[in-house]
């Protein structure tokens, strides 16, 4: 048998999944010539507007050689089946492990660290600040209605973390073996198998709803514990090595029952032992990186974004994204990914995190700030498209309100002052300042705004008024070059803002053969809380690695 890779092989709109077909026409053999077909990876190809097509890459055996001639077969090319597997790993068991683990925080990095330690026959407690992911949505929708703050069951915190209450997105820029074992652990709690094989896979903020229940139905299967409303205050070093964790019960401030300044009386702490510590606390929780700060452990600065969301009629950008009388049900709702130099190229604006068909929420972490997010349902079929149109800030750039160079919590400072500042001009009742984009290049308040998702109203707003200068010069810049290559960018698109939590802008140092703390024995920091990740599939695959590389130490 000889083994083959075709690549970009073309399928019609119309025909998804009958890649077969296509491929024994594109080979001039008979269908049942073909051996073994496996799709590696499939996309939708809309680089021809107006004819947008399937596109496949994949693998194959036959029983005679083939070659291609000219334009004929172009996309193949001789090939092997790899055998790469963890299991084949040299870091595999490297890491020594207390027999039990403490896991602080149940979104992906931390479900997932919880889940594959519980696997290879650890202990395993996971604490989560916020509430199972029904009772969360409750309190969601709540608070959309009477704005009342909840700082640990919110768009930001609860089980699934930020990720649960975002688009869904689970594409990375680069697969490996441990993103390939996330999505396949996804296939088996529920979710559709093209995950595995798309390039672009989404499921939705509803149906990661429902994977998460399997997967918390699994994590209580092997023995584990998930304890609720439950959060971290403090941590005890001793010698370098963590030894001791002070855990806080949140579950009346959670309803709401308890008043700030009875908080500490009526919501009871403590203190207990702990060897192994893993931090999976997601880019939100500021009180972790200042407690951690204060006790010692090993921070630094790193690049991070911040800028707006901006929304347009979803019609729009099907049509200059895919063409005229395309029909989204066979495609989905268009998409667009957008970047451009700006500020004589010190600077730059990039789309980030779009969702088609999706809903702006307002999302923060702290009480008097106010962010926006972006997030769709699984049929992506709303009216509006939202995407956050972001500016990166480096430790050390100069121009910004907030001096960010030579202090390490310059960049969250930055953060603070915006989310303060927009929650103030929104009338501190969380509607959002919101602007035109027209308006926006030509510095001045709407009379009028167009419709929206936001569910807490907006205000109208100029932008330059209030938030930070550099940036608005950045995305007004940004905004001009996007509108040449979606036209309609400009006259019909919405801002509202702010966008400030694209990432984190710390990182707890670490190294990177073990994920331990470099200078705290037994502590692991994972996921985009530790500033190591982007996205859902990411953080779950650095949970995994932690799995994968720890053994039990001898007790």
């Amino acid at each position: 048998m000889y083994t083959y890779r075709y690549r970009e092989l073309s399928v019609a709109l119309a025909k998804k999944g009958e890649y077969r077909a296509a491929l024994a026409r594109e080979l001039r053999i008979h269908p049942e010539e073909i051996f073994n077909l496996e799709v590696e990876r499939f996309s939708l190809d809309s680089r021809r507007k107006g004819d947008p097509k399937w596109s496949y890459n994949v693998i194959f055996e036959v029983k005679r050689q083939l070659r291609a001639t000219g334009n004929h077969a172009k996309g193949l090319v001789a090939a092997t089946r790899e055998t790469e597997s963890l299991g084949n790993d040299p870091q595999r068991n490297t890491v020594p492990m207390a027999g039990h683990v403490d896991v602080i925080g149940a979104g992906p990095s931390g479900l997932w660290a919880a889940l594959h330690l519980l696997r290879k026959g650890f202990s395993v407690d996971l604490y989560e600040q916020g509430k199972l992911v029904e009772e969360r949505f409750r309190d969601i929708r709540r608070f959309f209605v009477d704005r009342k703050f909840n700082a640990y069951s919110n768009v930001l915190y609860g089980e699934g973390g930020a990720g649960a209450f975002s688009d869904g997105k689970l594409n990375t820029r680069s697969r490996n073996l441990f993103s390939e074992a996330v999505l396949k652990d996804m296939v088996s709690f529920g979710v559709d198998e093209s995950v595995v094989t798309f390039a672009k896979p989404h499921i939705g903020t509803d149906r990661l709803v429902l994977m998460l229940r399997q997967l918390r139905a699994e994590i209580a299967r092997l023995g584990g514990k998930i304890h609720y409303s439950t959060t971290l205050e403090d941590i005890e070093i001793k010698d370098g090595r963590i030894c001791g964790i002070k855990l806080r019960d949140v579950s009346r401030r959670n309803l709401g029952e308890v008043p700030s300044a009875d908080f500490a009386e009526i919501c009871p702490s403590h203190w207990q032992p702990c060897e192994a510590l893993v931090l999976a606390v997601g880019h939100s929780a500021r009180h972790i990186y200042e407690m951690l700060h204060a006790r010692g452990v090993s921070l630094e600065s790193k690049a991070f974004a911040m800028g707006v969301r901006v929304e347009h009629p979803q019609m729009l950008i099907n049509m200059r994204q895919l063409g005229r009388d395309i029909d989204t049900k066979l495609t989905g709702s268009a998409e667009y990914f957008l970047a451009t130099p700006t500020l004589n190229k010190t600077s730059s604006a990039y789309s980030f995190c779009m969702c088609p068909g999706g809903v702006l929420v307002p999302c923060a972490s702290e009480p008097g700030t106010l962010a926006t997010n972006g997030m769709s349902y699984s049929h992506r079929n709303g009216p509006l498209a939202n995407g956050a149109i972001a500016v990166p800030i480096t430790p050390g750039a100069e121009g910004f309100d907030i001096k960010t160079a030579g202090t390490l919590f310059g960049g969250l400072d930055l953060q603070r002052k915006i989310e303060a500042d927009a929650y103030a001009v929104g009338g501190k009742n969380y509607a959002a300042p919101a602007q035109t984009i027209k308006n926006f290049l030509a510095k001045r308040v709407d009379k009028n705004l167009p419709k929206t998702t936001y569910p807490c109203g907006l205000v109208n707003s100029n932008m330059w008024d209030w938030m930070d200068k550099t940036i608005c010069a950045s995305l007004a810049e940004g905004f001009q070059n996007f509108d040449k290559k979606i036209p309609g960018f400009i006259e019909e698109g919405l801002i509202v803002a702010p966008e400030t939590r694209t990432s984190s802008p710390l990182r707890i140092t670490r190294n990177n053969e073990t994920l331990e703390s470099v200078n705290t024995k037994g502590l692991y920091v994972l996921g985009e809380g530790a500033g190591y990740s982007g996205g859902i599939v990411t953080s779950a695959a650095d949970g995994i690695r932690l799995a994968h590389y720890a053994k039990r130490s001898k007790q």
